[in-house]
């Protein structure tokens, strides 16, 4: 969501990972990639300190970004490879 909590506006990203497997998972980086309406993308990384998740664990996260001058076209959230 985009919101103006001052005189810039923000993008806040907020999302869970789950291991919904029967084993323990080590959980990747996250990469958060912002689409602006002009087509270009920004990319960001979220550290996730190398841990593992536990079979039915979630993994919580939120990311406070700066909104695109011409406005934000997609968001996009992935494990970094």
């Amino acid at each position: 969501r985009v919101a103006a909590p001052g005189p810039n506006p923000a993008l806040f990203v907020d999302g869970e990972a789950a291991n919904d497997g029967a084993k323990p998972a080590p959980l990747p980086p996250l990469e958060i990639r912002v689409t602006g309406n002009d087509g270009r993308t920004t990319r960001y990384s979220l550290g996730t300190s190398g841990r593992s998740l536990a079979s039915g664990e979630r993994f919580g996260f939120a990311s406070r970004l700066d909104v695109p001058k011409n406005g934000v076209r997609t968001v996009l959230v992935t494990f970094a490879q």
